[in-house]
């Protein structure tokens, strides 16, 4: 059942996403960069390699959405930055809010996998 679960949470979220702007609108590399690759190295430098599986995915889960909330600050202060110039207003509009976006989508599939 959990399965079907996550399978059907993906469905909802990825129809969602093609049905508000286009599946290419939510990809955004220095987005996924910094929300993946901060979770995993969050889980790192939390326990290192003294943790279980389900351990570091839930430490990577919690660094994920760490890692979007600070992304999110980040495009704010790019938003800001690129008040002159509206052609760079998209890029850190799109790490402004795709940075959460990703950080949570992580956490919910880590705890839909873990069972937390």
């Amino acid at each position: 059942m959990r399965v079907f679960g996550l399978l059907a949470f993906v469905g909802l979220i990825v129809w969602n996403m093609d049905v508000a702007a286009g599946l290419a609108a939510f990809l955004d590399l220095p987005a996924v960069a910094l929300v993946f690759g901060g979770g995993c190295l969050f889980a790192i430098a939390k326990r290192g390699s003294d943790q279980n599986r389900d351990q570091a995915l839930l430490n990577f889960a919690e660094g994920a959405v760490y890692l979007g909330w600070l992304g999110f600050l980040a495009g704010c202060i790019g938003i800001g930055a690129s008040l002159t110039d509206l052609s760079t207003l998209g890029p850190a509009a799109a790490i402004a809010l795709l940075t959460v976006f990703y950080g949570y989508a992580a956490k919910w599939t880590v705890m839909a996998v873990v069972g937390k």
